[in-house]
């Protein structure tokens, strides 16, 4: 059987773009179906100049303009759109945005935040409804939401050029907000830009500014000061099932309906969002205690103890501002420094057992799976990427 000649326009330049590279990859090993096509480029590059004669059998691409879409889509050959413009050109497989912002609002909720701000610039679907999603679910938690003034106006420009008034905008809005202030921004760069402003303006981050930044460029998220957290929006999945996409659709088999909704991988915490916001002194010192000694065998009647009240009075406190129980707490902090060394490290899956205060691999996998709904091997599939931004074999 003769291999099928596809083209991928996607950007190289961004971690997004990257982990929907390595999606497509896995997907290109297990079924050896394919020659593809892929050139270096960032996301919002002109039409390249071999995109006008270059003849073949299927296209996925993430289309950020409408003059690159009428050249792509004119081909009349199979294309699985992964970006557009949301009007004209819609995506056929996309992060759901909604357990995006639920996410992250749940993640700032947790450890006590009332008031909460969104942080994107431009005019595109994807920010628009992040910014809808997250006021949605913050009122879910009575907090208030401040939204910054150039989220959703101006172009329809995905990651535009940072201009001069969205630098005064953003330092005269960060100094106006509340604080303490939990601060989503809609990606990564954007996280950079608060920081940056936070640094000009002597905020502290995260004591008086917590900042969540979106995709988990692991690179840049660890090399700033303090590394910044960030939501893994599971980018190898959405590049695996584009690909399969594209081969239904050369074998002339009907598609699933779009958008195809994927959920994100979770929420990388760093030390941007490490703090507790919590009036309660008592319970916000236990939340730090379990933050920074779950991973060496924390158990409920130690906090209880070193906080001085008993067990059930704290289990009941703490049910009632977090939502859930300190075994739950001590859980889900031992499970996110696992994702971290799964997806940052090379760590076997027995040391990091240890490490995170499960002692044996077995109990780990079996946490692992119960909490997050894959195995850690799965998990660290789809991350893909170790502590040097080297990609894993």
């Amino acid at each position: 059987m003769r291999k099928q000649n596809i083209l991928l326009v996607i950007e190289t330049s961004r971690a997004f773009g990257r982990g929907v590279l390595r999606g497509i990859s896995q997907y290109m090993i297990e079924h050896d179906e394919w020659i593809v096509n892929v050139e270096d480029r960032g996301l919002c590059e002109t039409i390249p100049s071999w995109l006008k004669t270059w003849k073949g059998n299927g296209i996925i691409t993430r289309t950020p303009s409408l003059s690159i879409a009428r050249l792509i889509y004119g081909k009349r050959i199979p294309v699985v759109e992964l970006l557009g413009n949301g009007i004209q050109i819609r995506p056929e497989i996309q992060n759901d945005a909604n357990i995006v912002a639920k996410l992250a609002a749940e993640h700032f909720a947790q450890v006590g935040f009332s008031d909460y701000a969104f942080f994107a610039v431009g005019n595109t679907w994807w920010s628009l409804s992040c910014q809808e999603a997250f006021v949605h679910s913050v009122r879910e938690y009575s907090g208030t939401v401040h939204v910054f003034p150039h989220a959703g106006t101006g172009e329809r420009v995905f990651h535009p050029v940072w201009a001069s008034q969205f630098d005064r905008t953003m330092l005269n809005w960060l100094r106006r907000l509340s604080k303490p202030i939990a601060i989503w921004a809609v990606s990564d760069i954007l996280a950079i830009r608060l920081l940056e402003g936070c640094r000009r303006l002597n905020l502290s981050v995260p004591e008086e500014v917590a900042i969540l930044g979106t995709s988990n460029d692991t690179l840049l998220c660890n090399t700033l000061t303090p590394p910044i957290s960030s939501i893994d929006l599971n980018a190898f999945q959405i590049g695996y099932l584009a690909a399969k996409r594209l081969a239904g659709k050369i074998r002339g088999e009907t598609p699933e309906a779009a958008p195809v909704l994927v959920p994100p991988m979770g929420i990388i915490s760093r030390q941007s969002t490490d703090i507790v916001a919590f009036s309660d002194r008592q319970i916000a010192r236990a939340v730090r205690l379990i933050r920074t000694n779950a991973t060496l065998g924390l158990s409920v009647d130690q906090v209880a103890e070193l906080i001085g009240i008993s067990r059930r009075t704290l289990q009941r406190r703490f049910q009632v501002l977090l939502g859930h129980s300190v075994e739950k707490e001590i859980m889900k902090t031992r499970i996110n420094r696992a994702k971290r060394l799964l997806g940052e490290t090379d760590f076997s899956l027995a040391a990091i057992a240890i490490k995170t205060g499960f002692l044996t691999a077995n109990y780990f996998v079996q946490a692992f799976k119960r909490e997050i709904g894959m195995t850690p091997g799965q998990y660290r599939q789809g991350v893909q990427t170790i502590g040097t931004g080297i990609e894993k074999d």
